[in-house]
């Protein structure tokens, strides 16, 4: 009974130890731009950062960074919601149809040596560009029906962008493109430097 007891003060005594709080900042901000054909886009973006703290020790045991954006065109005519930490770049106003351009991030598996024999798959991740078409669906004063995007190759895009008119989407720049091998990287974020 007496090493019972032992060994449940030092459980507790190390779980005290390791444990960690977590406080989560979430701030959200809000751009409003005039686009060249007139229309109005509101970005808008949520940063959260997380900290974990040792209960007793306070030891900062990390800080991580996520962010998402969402826009709406002429106060919400056309939505475009949180795609994970996808990053809008840039919307194309066609005759009849809008398109958007953005980088997110994508986990890809990393080929394995030939002498590698764990089952372990190792993934490296990599921002990726994206490409979508908005389909309204709404009928009856837009009160039914649905509205999506559906996502469509770069060619696709690329062939629209001779007839349509495209304007830069405001945002923080969190990705940027590496101009060799069209591999995107992530910028780190300055507040975390």
């Amino acid at each position: 009974m007496h090493l019972f007891y032992k060994i449940s003060v030092l459980i507790i005594l190390i779980l005290t130890f390791v444990n960690c709080t977590s406080k989560t900042q979430v701030d959200t901000n809000k751009t409003n731009k005039i686009l060249g054909n007139g229309k109005r886009i509101e970005v808008t973006k949520t940063n959260k950062l997380t900290t974990k703290t040792g209960i007793i020790t306070k030891i900062n045991y990390g800080t991580t960074h996520s962010f998402f954006y969402t826009f709406k065109v002429d106060n919400g005519k056309i939505k475009w919601k949180e795609k994970g930490r996808a990053e809008p770049k840039h919307i194309l106003f066609c005759k009849d149809s809008v398109y958007v351009h953005y980088l997110n991030k994508k986990n890809i598996p990393i080929k394995k040596e030939p002498t590698d024999t764990t089952n372990i798959i190792k993934y490296k991740t990599i921002v990726k560009e994206f490409y979508e078409v908005y389909i309204d669906k709404r009928y009856f004063f837009r009160l039914l029906g649905e509205e999506y995007w559906v996502e469509i190759t770069p060619e696709q895009y690329s062939s629209k962008k001779t007839n349509c008119k495209e304007y830069e989407i405001p945002n923080e720049n969190e990705y940027e493109l590496i101009s060799n091998d069209k591999e995107l990287k992530l910028i780190k974020n300055k507040i975390l430097k």
